[in-house]
């Protein structure tokens, strides 16, 4: 169920960034997306107690969010091209790609570090262990407050695209 409460809107509403993307510029476009997965990802770590409704809302407000961070940067790449050249543009997707592997190398580790600080116990195939509670909140935790706060820092850092700005001042 939450599976499909992400993607189904991440392909339903990738045309609506795009005239989002126009009307209020890329950069707006893709703040707002990166704060709507931090809100997103701080309802999950809510867990049970939010129920479940709640929850799948939450999922989907994820996926729309991220139909635009999959989307926006791509069509940021002209701009940089535009603005400065092929060896801005390398640049800009340098980082953008080297962020991206960063991320994905060290997520499941940052995962790891607060199941372990949660005291999680780990089990083979086919034994059942209890989790203590405090290794339950850590799995909410670094399932919602750890991406918020990655995403948090990515939109703060996102602030500093300026060339929305520039191209309506070029208007």
């Amino acid at each position: 169920m939450l599976v499909g409460a992400f993607v189904a809107p991440a392909l339903l509403v990738t045309p609506g960034w795009l005239a989002v993307a126009r009307r209020v510029g890329k950069q707006r476009a893709l703040l707002a997306a990166q704060g709507a997965f931090a809100v997103g990802s701080l309802v999950l770590a809510l867990g049970r107690p939010a129920g479940l409704p709640v929850l799948v809302a939450a999922v989907a407000v994820l996926g729309v969010a991220f139909a635009s961070m999959q989307l926006l940067p791509f069509s940021m790449v002209p701009d940089v091209i535009r603005a400065a050249g092929t060896v801005g543009a390398g640049t800009y997707t340098g980082v953008w790609t080297a962020t991206e592997a960063t991320g994905a190398a060290l997520g499941p580790y940052a995962y790891a570090l607060c199941l372990a600080g949660g005291g999680f116990v780990a089990s083979a195939g086919g034994e059942t262990v209890v989790q203590p509670d405090s290794a339950l909140a850590a799995v909410r935790y670094g399932f919602g407050l750890l991406p918020a706060a990655v995403m948090l820092a990515a939109l703060l850092l996102q602030r500093r695209y300026t060339l929305d700005r520039a191209a309506r001042a070029g208007n």
